[in-house]
């Protein structure tokens, strides 16, 4: 299983909108994939039409070992979105799993430990990170092969990339872990000066993990998610 997590510091780059329509794309393509929303907004199981109401468990009920009779197995709280598509959700919940979790010595493998229960049933895994470095970030790049790291072309969208990129290769530095960096330009608008300045600003800084493909500015995304409904629907 090879797994990708998609992470950005900050808000608002469409790391969910990346990561819910990167997962449908690959089951239209015949993968089988689980998608997990390590982020206590919850807002993969919004863009998917999830209701909020009827998840019993959740990924901090997978994750935490503080439960009555301990963590629950993961089959117990994946949705079944397409037939090769499964999904664990995130709730508030998740908020306390830093908290459990910090004076642990293995604190940053919870989520690594609990995919290799299911490592063998899918040939792709998608983590779907909160806009903040934390334990959460931690385990998702702690359990992934890959990060992708979404950049709207906005000017303060800038600022952030390289702190990402450095908090990636401290963790490959501690855990002498090598995690393929990939950096990719997202609701690009070809139609605006700015959109091209900051793509060109882009590719001189971070030429070697920017991806050739890039998410143009499609008010079907959007919609999309509006309606709980990935892109290839």
């Amino acid at each position: 299983m090879r797994t990708i997590a998609v992470t950005n510091q900050k808000g608002g780059c469409g790391k969910t909108t990346v990561s819910v329509n990167l997962s449908a794309c690959l089951a239209h393509e015949g993968k089988s994939v689980l998608l997990v929303d390590m982020d206590p907004q919850g807002h993969c199981a919004l863009g998917l039409s999830v209701p909020e109401d009827q998840i019993e468990y959740s990924v901090a009920d997978v994750l935490l070992q503080d439960m009555p009779d301990g963590p629950v197995e993961m089959e117990h709280a994946v949705w079944q979105i397409s037939g090769n598509f499964d999904f664990l959700p995130a709730t508030l919940s998740l908020v306390r799993f830093e908290t459990v979790v910090a004076a642990e010595e293995n604190r940053e493998q919870y989520l690594k430990l609990a995919l290799a229960t299911v490592a063998q049933r899918y040939d792709y895994c998608v983590v779907d990170c909160p806009p903040h470095v934390g334990l959460l970030t931690y385990n998702a790049l702690a359990a992934c092969d890959d990060t992708i790291i979404p950049v709207e072309t906005g000017y303060f969208s800038l600022q952030g990339v390289q702190k990402q990129i450095d908090t990636i290769r401290d963790l490959m530095a501690r855990t002498k872990r090598e995690i393929k960096i990939r950096v990719l330009a997202n609701c690009y608008d070809v139609r605006t000066k700015l959109a091209r300045e900051i793509l060109n600003e882009l590719r001189r800084k971070h030429g070697d993990l920017l991806m050739n493909s890039l998410v143009n500015f499609n008010t079907k995304l959007k919609e999309s998610a509006s309606l709980g409904q990935a892109i290839t629907e």
